[in-house]
């Protein structure tokens, strides 16, 4: 998978969010672009040319971290590992803006594939548009 980084928020990674959590997990079309937008450095991979995955990243002062969201792979394009592609590259990316830890707020049922990626949950489960949520971090190296 190729993975371009972009300052400003692509139309890619719009049609990917809204094809994945608007269309496919119904969250809320109006809540699914925000503030973030404008600070975040946003990913884009493209599988044989075609965007298939995105993600963003930005430094919280909430949670002292840079915080990965938006982590979405087109439903054509999973079981391949552009997830773990996707969320790799944007730990690189961290690392060279001199990062040291990343933060993702996690939908609780994909827990375990975070895990898998060295992510450690901590706090208590929360809701977002009614769906439960958990924090969890990663040292980066």
């Amino acid at each position: 998978m190729e993975i371009k980084v972009f300052d400003k928020l692509p139309t890619y990674s719009v049609d990917i969010r809204m094809r994945v959590f608007v269309k496919e997990q119904g969250f809320s079309k109006d809540l699914e672009l925000d503030e973030f937008e404008k600070v975040a450095k946003h990913l884009v991979g493209f599988a044989e040319g075609k965007m298939a995955a995105t993600s963003r990243y930005f430094y919280s002062e909430k949670h002292k971290a840079y915080l990965i969201s938006r982590i979405a792979v087109l439903k054509e394009y999973r079981g391949k590992g552009l997830g773990v592609e996707i969320v790799k590259a944007a730990e690189e990316k961290i690392k060279e803006d001199g990062g040291k830890t990343a933060v993702i707020h996690a939908q609780l049922r994909v827990k375990d594939f975070y895990e898998s990626l060295g992510y450690k949950a901590y706090g208590e489960v929360d809701l977002e548009e009614g769906v439960e949520h958990i924090m969890m971090k990663k040292e980066l190296k």
